[in-house]
């Protein structure tokens, strides 16, 4: 999983503490030269969001993902 998120986001604090607890395994990347032409493509308006197996997740997608998904 590779988790694009912003470093003064209060929700990507939030669902890392909750990828933590959960114990799954990801990578972080907090570009916006990286994540901003992804979130545009996949209009995505907010942060955090993550792909999943080559799916982009929005932030609810994703938390939905942690407490219900696949690990």
């Amino acid at each position: 999983m590779i988790k694009y998120f912003s470093s003064h986001c209060p929700r990507c604090k939030v669902l890392k503490s909750l990828m933590d607890k959960e114990g799954l395994a990801y990578e972080e990347i907090n570009d916006a030269k990286i994540y901003m032409p992804i979130a545009d493509e996949n209009r995505i308006l907010s942060m955090p969001f993550a792909e999943v197996d080559g799916k982009i997740l929005d932030t609810k997608q994703l938390q939905i993902y942690i407490t219900e998904g696949e690990k």
